[in-house]
């Protein structure tokens, strides 16, 4: 069965306002380029569940549970925790 194309990740969310929490988090524009480009490799062709996790990225960077350099060094859904 051919594999399908990855979905592109939308420059407006369509499902969650993880740019807000982004900029809450003090995330630089490279800083959430680069977690929204980790969470397509993780979840190339589910939109939806991909800008779920970009947000709870982001909300963990919030409460400081982590931190962007932390994430971005995480092997696959490790990021997503």
């Amino acid at each position: 069965m051919p594999q399908s194309l990855p979905t592109p990740t939308p420059a407006l969310p369509e499902h969650f306002d993880y740019p807000r929490a982004a900029r809450e988090a003090k995330l630089t524009d490279t800083d959430l380029c680069s977690l929204v480009r980790l969470f397509e490799i993780e979840y190339p062709s589910d939109l939806m569940l991909r800008e779920l996790h970009i947000l709870r990225a982001c909300n963990a960077i919030i409460r400081g549970s982590t931190t962007i350099r932390q994430i971005l060094s995480m092997p696959g859904t490790q990021a997503a925790a």
